[in-house]
Order: C-alpha cells, then sequence, then structure tokens
C-alpha cells in the first residue's frame, strides 16, 4: 500500500493551510468541471485528471463562412491516456465504479488541480495522481505531472499527446433568422475550429518532443504547441513509439510494471502566437521550461499565485461563504490576463460560452471588481476597447452615426459578431458605448494617470461622446433630447425610447467626457454639455423615481432602474433609491434571480440605504442558486446551467467591494460615500491589499465602523 498512501499525501493540504482557498471533491462522477488558467490559456480539468479536454487562447477566433466567429478549442494537450494491459483507463471506470478512494482538489492559492485515486479493473489495480496547473509565472507554458503505482506485475502502456479536435456541426448564425426555443446551450455555443496544418513527434533521451501548429478556421494567425514529454530514465522494460500524422502528435511508451513502485511521467506544454515574446518557439519554450524541473515550475507558478493572492477579500464568522468569493476571484483571475489588451467573455476562459464574444460584462460587470485589487489585469480590458477603437469609429460610419459605436458582441479585433437572429441587439442596444466609456473613465478615477487618459482614456471617452451626439434627437417641441428605438438592458424591452439606462448611460458619458477634457487640457465640444444637459430621463415627479423608459406600463418597474443608482450615480433622492429597488425586490421575488447579473448589485442599492434587513434578505438570492457542484462553478441562471459564468462573479464582488464597505471610485480614487454595513453573517471584512491612486490599503469593516490602513510607500519597504 505504500503507492495508494504516497498518492494520498500529494492529495492532501500541506499543515496550516487555509482550507477556504480549496475546492474539493470526493465524487468522481462530480459535474461540473472546475477550470484553471492564467489569463491566456484556459483549460477544463476532467473528472479523473488526464484526457483530452476543452482547452482555450484567449484572443484565438474562428470565422467560419455563414457562422458566427467563435473563441476556438486549440488542440489538447492533455490528451493522455493509461492502459494497464488489459483495459484503458478512461471515463467509464467511473460509470463501472473502477474508480475509488477518489479526491479532486483545486487548489486556488496556487492555481493548481489534483486528483488522486485507485483504478481497479479485476486484479489489476493501480493508484493514480495528476497533477496540473497552467502557469501564472510563464503565461506560454500548462504542465501535467502523472505518478502511477501500479500493484500487479504486467506490461502497461502511456500515450502523451497534443491531439487537434473534428470540426464542429455547425449553425448558419450569421444568417439564421430566428433562434430555435430548443436549442440548449450545448447546441448553440460550440468552440471554434483550429485546422492542424503541421505536426512532429521526436524521441529525445529520457522522454519524446511533440509539436503542433494550428490555425483558427478562416483565419490566417497561426498557434503553435511544443510539448516536451519525461520519463524515468530507468524505467523497466521502456519501450517508446511516436507518430505525427492527421491531427495529431504523439508518443506511447511501454514499460514493465513492478508493484511497490510509483512512476512519474510529466508533460510541459508550451503555447506561442506569432509576435509573442517567446523566445525562439514552442518547442524551445517547452523544452527551456522541461528543463528547470517540475518542482521549479510548480514553485514558480505557486509563487505567483501567492502574490496575486496577496489583495484578497477575507469575510469573517461565515466559512462557506469565504470559500464562494475567493471562489469568484480565482475564476476572474483565471480568465484575465495583464498585457493582453483583451476583454473577458462572460464565460471566461472555461468553455465557448455566448461563442466566447466579448460584452459590455467585461467593461461594467468584471472591470470594476478586478480594477482596485489587480489594477494591471483590469488595464488589459480597457486596453482592449482602446485597441479597437478603429473598428468601433467604422461600426459607427456603417450604422450612419458619427463617434464610436462599440459592438453589441465583439471578437477580439473588435467587430460586431452578433448573431443574425438578434440584429436588433446589434443595431440597438447601444448603452455599451456609455458602459465603454464608463469603465474609462473609472480606470482614471482609480490610477489618477492623466498621461494615460490623454493618450489610452480620452479618445475611447470623446469618440463614445461623439456617438451620442449625433445618436439623440432634439425635440423643439418640449426642447428636449431624445434617444429612439433602442434595446433596454432588460433585453425583451425592444424598440423602446428613452430607455432610462441607456439614457443615462448616454448623459454619464457625456458629462465624463466633459471631464476627461478639463483633466488634459482640451477643450470641450460644446455640444456634449448641451445634449446632456436636455437629455430627457424618464423620471416619475408624483412617484418621485424613474420610468424604466418613456411611457412603460408598471408591469416593467424595476426591471432597469435600480442601475441607475449603482454603477451609474444618478442623484436622486432616497426616496426614489428605495422604491426603485423594492420594485426590483417584488420582481426577484415573483419572478425569481433570472440572470445572475440583474440580482448582483441589488444589495449595493441596499447597503448605501443602511437597510441590513433588506440587505440579508438579497444576499442569498445574488449567489446561492448559481453555484453549481463542489468546485462553485455559476450558472448564468438558476435552470440553465451555462457555466463558469464570470459576470456574476464580477458583479457579486462589486457588491462586497463597493457595497458592504461604503467606498466608491470618485476625484480621489477609493473613498467613502456612505456608511459601511455587512450582512449579518459576516463579522469582519477585510479588503486585503486594495489600490487605489498609486498606493495599496486594507479597507476594514467590523462593528466599530470602517478603517483604512495605508501600506508604507514602496520606496521605504
Amino acid at each position: 500500500m505504500a503507492g495508494l498512501i504516497l498518492l494520498g499525501i500529494l492529495a492532501r493540504p500541506a499543515a496550516g493551510q487555509d482550507s477556504t482557498f480549496l475546492l474539493v471533491s470526493e465524487d468522481p462522477a462530480r459535474t461540473p468541471s472546475p477550470f484553471l488558467g492564467n489569463g491566456r490559456i484556459g483549460v477544463v480539468i476532467p473528472a479523473l485528471g488526464l484526457g483530452a479536454s476543452a482547452s482555450f487562447v484567449a484572443g484565438l477566433y474562428d470565422l467560419a463562412p455563414s457562422d458566427v466567429p467563435r473563441i476556438a478549442a486549440v488542440p489538447a494537450w492533455n490528451a493522455i491516456a493509461v492502459f494497464d494491459g488489459e483495459r484503458r483507463l478512461d471515463s467509464t471506470a467511473i460509470t463501472a465504479g473502477a474508480v475509488r478512494e477518489y479526491r479532486q482538489v483545486v487548489d486556488m492559492r496556487t492555481g493548481t488541480a489534483r486528483t488522486t485515486y485507485e483504478w481497479v479493473n479485476g486484479s489489476r489495480r493501480t493508484g493514480v495522481a495528476v497533477e496540473s496547473f497552467v502557469s501564472r509565472a510563464d503565461s506560454h507554458v500548462a504542465a501535467i505531472r502523472l505518478d502511477l503505482a501500479p500493484r500487479f506485475s504486467g506490461r502497461m502502456r502511456v500515450r502523451f499527446a497534443i491531439a487537434g479536435r473534428p470540426p464542429p456541426a455547425r449553425l448558419p448564425l450569421a444568417t439564421l433568422p430566428r433562434a430555435d426555443p430548443g436549442w440548449r446551450p450545448a447546441d448553440i455555443w460550440y468552440p471554434g475550429h483550429m485546422v492542424v496544418r503541421s505536426r512532429s513527434a521526436t524521441r529525445v533521451p529520457g522522454g519524446a518532443r511533440l509539436s503542433l501548429t494550428s490555425t483558427p478556421e478562416g483565419r490566417t494567425l497561426v498557434l503553435a504547441q511544443g510539448a516536451a514529454v519525461t520519463w524515468p530514465s530507468d524505467l523497466p522494460g521502456a519501450g517508446a513509439r511516436t507518430r505525427a500524422s492527421a491531427d495529431s502528435a504523439l508518443v506511447e511508451l511501454s514499460f514493465d510494471a513492478v508493484p511497490g513502485r510509483t512512476y512519474t511521467f510529466t508533460q510541459t506544454t508550451a503555447f506561442v502566437r506569432p509576435g509573442e515574446d517567446a523566445g525562439s518557439g514552442a518547442g524551445a519554450e517547452a523544452q527551456a521550461a522541461a528543463a528547470r524541473g517540475w518542482d521549479a515550475l510548480a514553485a514558480e507558478n505557486a509563487l505567483a499565485w501567492r502574490r496575486r493572492w496577496e489583495t484578497d477579500i477575507e469575510v469573517h464568522g461565515d466559512p462557506r461563504l469565504q470559500r464562494v468569493v475567493r471562489s469568484m476571484l480565482f475564476y476572474l483571475l483565471t480568465s484575465g490576463g495583464e498585457g493582453t489588451a483583451l476583454g473577458i467573455p462572460p464565460m471566461g476562459l472555461s468553455s465557448a460560452g455566448y461563442y466566447g464574444h466579448i460584452f459590455w460584462d467585461s467593461d461594467t460587470w468584471m472591470f470594476p471588481s478586478l480594477l482596485v485589487t489587480h489594477p494591471d489585469i483590469a488595464h488589459a480590458l480597457v486596453a482592449f476597447r482602446q485597441r479597437t477603437l478603429g473598428a468601433a469609429r467604422a461600426n459607427a460610419r456603417a450604422n450612419g452615426y458619427q463617434g464610436a459605436m462599440y459592438p453589441w458582441e465583439a471578437d477580439e479585433r473588435g467587430q460586431e459578431t452578433t448573431p443574425h437572429f438578434a440584429v436588433q441587439n446589434a443595431k440597438m442596444e447601444i448603452h455599451v458605448n456609455g458602459d465603454v466609456a464608463l469603465a474609462q473613465w473609472q480606470y482614471y478615477l482609480a490610477t489618477g494617470d492623466s498621461a494615460w487618459l490623454a493618450a489610452r482614456g480620452y479618445p475611447v471617452i470623446r469618440e463614445t461622446a461623439n456617438f451620442w451626439v449625433s445618436r439623440a434627437r432634439l425635440d423643439t417641441a418640449d426642447g428636449r433630447y431624445h434617444i429612439d428605438s433602442v434595446v433596454s438592458v432588460h433585453e425583451g424591452l425592444i424598440g423602446v425610447s428613452d430607455d432610462a439606462y441607456t439614457n443615462a448611460v448616454a448623459r454619464k458619458n457625456l458629462e465624463i467626457a466633459g471631464m476627461a477634457s478639463a483633466r488634459i487640457g482640451k477643450p470641450a465640444d460644446p455640444r456634449w454639455g448641451e445634449v446632456a444637459a436636455r437629455l430627457h430621463l424618464p423620471y416619475d415627479s408624483a412617484s418621485e423615481y424613474y420610468r424604466t423608459y418613456e411611457g412603460a406600463p408598471d408591469s416593467t418597474l424595476g426591471a432597469v432602474t435600480p442601475l441607475l443608482s449603482y454603477p451609474l450615480g444618478v442623484p436622486m433622492s432616497e426616496r426614489a433609491k428605495r422604491a426603485q429597488l423594492q420594485q426590483a425586490v417584488r420582481r426577484l421575488l415573483a419572478e425569481g434571480p433570472g440572470a445572475m447579473m440583474g440580482s448582483t448589485l441589488l444589495s449595493v442599492d441596499a447597503a448605501e440605504l443602511g437597510d441590513r434587513a433588506l440587505l440579508d434578505s438579497l444576499l442569498p438570492h445574488s449567489y446561492e442558486g448559481h453555484l453549481r457542484g463542489p468546485f462553485l462553478m455559476l450558472s448564468e441562471t438558476p435552470t440553465n446551467d451555462a457555466v463558469n459564468f464570470v459576470t456574476g462573479a464580477g458583479g457579486f464582488l462589486q457588491q462586497v467591494i463597493y457595497g458592504w464597505t461604503g467606498l466608491r471610485l470618485g476625484e480621489g480614487g477609493l473613498e467613502p460615500a456612505f456608511a459601511p454595513l455587512l450582512p449579518s453573517r459576516v463579522t469582519r471584512l477585510v479588503l486585503r491589499n486594495v489600490y487605489s491612486r498609486g498606493r495599496r490599503y486594507d479597507i476594514v469593516v467590523d462593528s466599530t465602523g470602517r478603517r483604512v490602513v495605508p501600506h508604507a510607500p514602496p520606496e521605504t519597504r
């Protein structure tokens, strides 16, 4: 049993480790599967820890005829297979009950997945341990280690491969006029296809080198994957054969297994795209990484993750909620990468959900939570909009408007990629322009970087403001500007005029343009101020709250207007804030939470109103019905099981950062806006090492109030 004991030790956390950093399952049939990533590469962790699973590279999209661009599933780099001489280890072992002593752990502190179990095939028993990570220290590298501890004597085989995927059965979403109500997420959100261009497999002393290049269908960009496979130099009776054909490059190793020994194999894989600073290519990158050794690679990755966790959200009094909060931040970090100049899709790098397109989710729901916790990653999100400003200008011209019209759904180039059956969103769900501008301004508020604002943020803010000037209509009868024929944030409202959120975010955009001009010493376009001052908002003076849109029936109350208070900060009375929040709560109780993004921010308004009872009642609605499985994956809605919805994670974290603390982004950066308020379940909240205006702080909220504890300036440490 020595091998089994060893594998059990590998699965246990180190002494003293905070268990709320661990996501654990002891059920091999667990679902859904978690994912790991470093913001550039994401991979789904299979139940057995090995076997080909979906993997994505940020910004890699295909463009097939008649279909919309899709984030592509790259050739699988974890396509490991084990054969015990009689049977191959695969998922049928789970259904057959042949997997015993199972334990799978995602260690969020180190970004590592560990899977251990005993595989029982009649009289043949094998201890299996698999450890995987996508390196946070080297954004091009992922690694997997396999330990096999057979309890029998006999010939075993292990195969390592980089394996391409067959093309999907496509729907003509670029032309299809109607969605089928019977579609499930898997029917429509299939990943894009990578066409394999070259492959090679070569034996080297103590291992093998595999390489594969592929191109997204319909695109010219080339992804190179190189893998260095290693095995013990004293492997008894070792024999290996390599094959490079069709869509795969592989090595299959056979050896004489004896009981009492543990055999260790590693595969280190590098991913390189043209123009990336990755040495001399994927093969060389993989070989250089493998030469450092597994322990060094794992330690470097763990250190990089520990540095990320120097910024943490500590929730005292409720260990389960603490684990949930950390899981949300973790999955956001796995999907966002510093220096990428890419937004984050709604499902991050976990799947091809929503085709991997970039929505306002990236700017309005994920960005604010990253901004004060990991501003370098947040910078990538605003940089994406800056990089694609030219495409947004072209989109405005194509639709007959001035300035920049950011797409409702964007690919990595910033092109409008909305399926044809939702063309009304592409043409009319234009609030995204204001959302983009607000994120640019929030980045400036958090950093105070006027040089960045002048060179990067201001062009986006200016051009989106110019869009609103051309999009608004002046009614000479009432002297007001109106915005007609839009799709509301509440997307069932199509073709409405003076939608409350759209008009409010347009006004905010125009006001920001004036303020940004003043900050950098440029003259503001006088049209911005004129349209902002006279832009109509559907305010009901008798009841003192905003209608959903001009002339909206009472049945729509609360669908949109709580967003005016937060995140838009529209000045209004406490009565209006409370009325709109109560309307939203009534909808929530009557209809259920719906999409997670709709319920997460209501708690911010409750905290601002100082209403703990309401805050307590809203908290479970904001996440509990969306949690799936032991790895706390988030479903978009309580019923559709579309995971992992990192948009919801971003929204939930905003209620903690900008609601419970009473802090908001203002002229001085992160600053007090109202008294803090914790849910009754939480005894103490610490935002550890958060960022504002070039400094780091600990924000502590407990029964004594709020304390802001500055860290020593970097030069004095």
